[in-house]
C-alpha cells in the first residue's frame, strides 16, 4: 500500500518514487531501509507529485482507508526521508541531527494550514454555550423504554395497513418511535412573541436565543431554560399520566403541583388489626395466667385468714393441739390450693440453680405454683409476702370482728412478676420523681409570667402617651401586675435554683439539671427587661414632656414600690429624698449584679470550652471566679432585697 508519511496531516514529505530495488544485494545498512519496505514503497499506486498542496495531499490520505495505515504501522521509517529505523530512539536521534530545520516554504505552509484549520474551528459555537444550553438535559429520563403498544397505535395509519413479515415489522419498529413534542399537543401552546418573559413569578427573564424561549408541555406557558428542568410523563392530551405517558419537558410549578407529589406519608397500609389478632392471642394466655394465679392467692389468703376447724374433734384434748399440729394443719391448707412439687426430684433451685442440702441450703415451696424454690435472701428466689385480709363478718353480733389479718404468703419471683407487675406498673407511673415535680412548677411559672405580660405590656403604652398623664386607675392596675410579675419571676428563679441545686447520680441528669438553669436564666433576663426600664418610661409619661408639680404624686415611686398614695396626700421633702436615693441605690445595686452575672455566664462558657480542650489547668482557676461571682452576687440580691421601701412610705405618710 501507500508508503507516504505527512507532517501536520497534510503535506507528503517523501515518496518511494526515487527509489528502486538493488540489482546486486548487498549487506543491508543499519539506517537503510529494507527490502520489504523498498517493494512497499514501489508497488504504491498513489503517487503524488511535489506540487500537490497539504491539504490535498491530506485528502488523499484520508481516502487510502485502513490498508495504508496497517502497512504503515509495519515497519519504522523517517516521515522525511523515508530512511529505515530500528527503534523509535533511534528515529529521534534521526530526525534531530538530520532534519533538525525545515526550509521556510514547508514551514509557512505549514503554519497556514493549521490557521485555515482554526478559522474553521471558531466558526462553530463555543463548547460552553453549548455546555450551558444543553445544562441537566442529559439527566431526563429517555423515552426508549416507553410502552411500544401506545408508539405502535399513534404511529399507525391506514396505508400501512398492510400484511408484513416480522422481519419486516422488527426493522420498522425504530422507525416507528416518535419523539414526544410530535405525540403530544400544542393546542395550548403560548405563541411567542418575540417580546415575552420568563413566565415564573420570580424570574422575569426575556426570553431569547441566550435565555431560551421553552413551551411548558403540560401548561403551555413560556419559560426560559433554568425554570424547566423538570420531567413529568404525559398523555396525548398532555394530561399527568405517571403509567403510560412519556417523559415531557415542564416546569416547575407544573412539576411540584402534579398529584401525588405533597403525599409526603406514601403508601400505608394499616395492620393493626393483623397485630391486635397476632397479639391478643399472647395477652389472653398472659391473662388467663394472671387470672389463674389471682385466685389461687385469694383462696389461700381466705383460708389463711379464716382456717376451718381441724377435721379430728379435740375440744377435750385442747392442750394436745400443739404448735406442730397447728403448722401441719396450715400445711395441709396450703397444700389443698396447689399440689406441692416432691422434695426428693429437685437437687438444684431452678433459679439461681444452687444445690440443696438437708440443714444449711433448705428447700421451700412456693405456695402460688408449688414448685421447690430457695429462699436465699442474696438471690431472692422466693420470699414471703405480707398481705392485709379483710376479715369474714361474723355470724353473731357479740362477737367482736376484726378489721382485717396480716398474712404471710411465700412466693416464688415468677409468681410475683405474674400477679403483681401490672399494678407495680401503675403505682410507679403515679408516683412522679423531685426533678419533674420542680420541672413542672417552673413550667407553671413560666405560663404564668407569658400570660401577663402581654396585659403589662399594653398598659406601658398607656402609661408612655404624653397627651394623656396616668390615671390613679392606670397607675393601681400598672402596679398590681408589676408586683404579680415581680413574684413570679422571684418563684420562677427559686425553682430554677431548686432544680440546679437537685443532687444527682448521673452524669447526664446532671447536665440537663444545668441546661434547665441557662434556659430559666435567659428567659430572665429577656423577660425582666420591661420591668427595669419601666422607670425610665414613667419620668416622661408627663403630658408633652412637662415635669410634674411637686405636690403631685409620682407614678415612678407609686408603681415602684408598689404603692399609689391618695389623691392629696403629700410627702415631706425628706420621705421624698429618702425615696429616691432608695432608688438610686437599688438600680446601681441591679446594675452590678447585671454585670456579673454576664461576667459569670462568660466564665461558665470559658469553663466548658476549657473542659472540651482538656485544660483542666485552666478549669480550676475559673472554677474558683465563678465561685467569687456567685458570692458577690448572693449578697448583691440580699442587699436588694434588704431595702427598706416600705419604711419611707410609712414615714410619708406618718408626716
Amino acid at each position: 500500500m501507500a508508503s507516504r508519511r505527512s507532517l501536520g496531516g497534510g503535506r507528503v514529505l517523501g515518496s518511494g518514487r526515487s527509489l528502486s530495488p538493488a540489482v546486486v544485494p548487498q549487506r543491508p545498512h543499519q539506517l537503510t531501509p529494507s527490502e520489504s519496505s523498498l517493494s512497499l514503497a514501489s508497488s504504491s499506486h498513489t503517487s503524488t507529485t511535489e506540487t500537490d498542496d497539504i491539504a490535498s495531499r491530506v485528502a488523499l490520505d484520508s481516502n487510502n482507508g485502513p490498508v495504508g495505515a496497517a502497512a504503515a504501522s509495519s515497519r519504522l521509517v523517517c516521515p522525511i526521508c523515508n530512511e529505515g529505523m530500528v527503534t523509535l530512539l533511534q528515529l529521534n536521534r534521526h530526525l534531530d541531527d538530520n532534519h533538525q530545520n525545515l526550509q521556510e516554504v514547508e514551514q509557512d505552509e505549514v503554519k497556514n494550514w493549521f490557521e485555515q484549520q482554526m478559522k474553521k474551528a471558531k466558526r462553530f459555537q463555543p463548547l460552553a454555550v453549548l455546555n450551558q444550553k444543553l445544562k441537566g438535559l442529559d439527566v431526563f429520563e429517555s423515552n426508549a423504554a416507553a410502552p411500544t403498544q401506545l408508539v405502535s397505535t399513534l404511529s399507525s395509519s391506514p396505508s400501512n395497513s398492510g400484511h408484513t413479515t416480522p422481519s419486516q415489522a422488527t426493522a420498522a419498529l425504530p422507525e416507528t418511535r416518535l419523539d414526544p413534542d410530535q405525540v403530544v399537543t400544542k393546542a395550548h401552546w403560548q405563541r411567542s412573541t418575540g417580546h415575552d418573559s420568563c413566565s415564573d413569578p420570580l424570574c422575569g427573564r426575556r426570553l431569547g436565543s441566550t435565555n431560551g424561549n421553552i413551551n411548558c408541555r403540560h401548561c403551555g406557558k413560556l419559560f426560559c431554560e433554568e425554570h424547566t428542568m423538570y420531567q413529568m410523563k404525559l398523555s396525548r392530551s398532555a394530561q399527568h399520566e405517571p403509567v403510560r405517558g412519556l417523559w415531557c419537558r415542564v416546569c416547575e410549578t407544573c412539576y411540584k403541583s402534579r398529584p401525588g407529589y405533597n403525599d409526603h406519608t406514601g403508601l400505608e397500609r394499616d395492620h393493626t388489626q393483623e397485630f391486635a389478632a397476632i397479639r391478643r392471642r399472647t395477652v389472653d394466655k398472659a391473662y388467663l395466667e394472671v387470672s389463674r394465679l389471682e385466685k389461687r392467692l385469694s383462696r389461700l389468703t381466705q383460708l389463711l385468714a379464716n382456717p376451718p376447724p381441724p377435721e379430728n374433734d379435740q375440744s377435750t384434748s385442747s392442750f394436745l393441739w400443739s404448735l406442730a399440729g397447728s403448722k401441719n394443719h396450715i400445711r395441709a391448707l396450703e397444700q389443698s390450693v396447689v399440689t406441692w412439687e416432691d422434695d426428693a426430684r429437685v437437687l438444684h433451685c431452678p433459679f439461681c440453680q444452687q444445690q440443696f442440702s438437708q440443714y444449711s441450703f433448705r428447700r421451700h415451696h412456693c405456695r402460688i405454683c408449688g414448685r421447690v424454690v430457695c429462699g436465699d435472701p442474696a438471690t431472692n428466689c422466693s420470699s414471703e409476702i405480707g398481705l392485709n385480709v379483710d376479715a369474714p363478718q361474723k355470724a353473731n353480733a357479740l362477737e367482736k370482728s376484726v378489721g382485717q389479718v396480716a398474712v404471710d404468703v411465700r412466693m416464688c419471683k415468677d409468681c410475683q412478676h405474674t400477679i403483681f407487675s401490672k399494678s407495680d406498673f401503675a403505682r410507679q407511673l403515679s408516683v412522679r420523681p423531685p426533678d419533674q415535680r420542680a420541672y413542672e412548677n417552673l413550667v407553671q411559672f413560666e405560663r404564668g409570667i407569658r400570660l401577663l405580660l402581654p396585659k403589662f405590656q399594653k398598659l406601658l403604652q398607656a402609661l408612655q402617651d404624653p397627651d394623656k398623664p396616668p390615671t390613679p386607675t392606670q397607675l393601681n392596675d400598672a402596679t398590681k401586675v408589676r408586683r404579680r410579675l415581680m413574684d413570679a419571676f422571684t418563684q420562677y428563679d427559686v425553682a430554677a435554683r431548686r432544680i440546679r441545686d437537685l443532687p444527682t447520680e448521673s452524669q447526664t441528669q446532671d447536665r440537663l439539671q444545668k441546661a434547665i438553669y441557662a434556659q430559666a436564666t435567659t428567659f430572665l433576663h429577656l423577660h425582666m427587661l420591661p420591668l427595669k426600664s419601666l422607670p425610665k418610661l414613667l419620668q416622661h409619661a408627663t403630658p408633652h414632656g412637662k415635669p410634674q408639680a411637686k405636690s403631685s404624686a409620682n407614678p415612678l415611686a407609686a408603681i415602684k414600690n408598689d404603692q399609689v398614695r391618695p389623691q392629696g396626700s403629700r410627702a415631706s421633702s425628706s420621705s421624698s429624698a429618702q425615696v429616691t436615693a432608695l432608688e438610686a441605690e437599688e438600680k446601681e445595686l441591679r446594675e452590678r449584679m447585671i454585670v456579673l452575672e454576664e461576667q459569670k455566664f462568660f466564665v461558665e462558657g470559658m469553663i466548658a470550652d476549657a473542659n472540651k480542650r482538656r485544660r483542666f489547668d485552666e478549669v480550676a482557676s475559673l472554677a474558683g471566679n465563678v465561685e467569687d461571682l456567685t458570692r458577690e452576687i448572693d449578697q448583691l440580691q440580699g442587699q436588694i432585697a434588704g431595702m427598706d421601701f416600705a419604711g419611707a412610705y410609712t414615714v410619708g405618710q406618718d408626716i
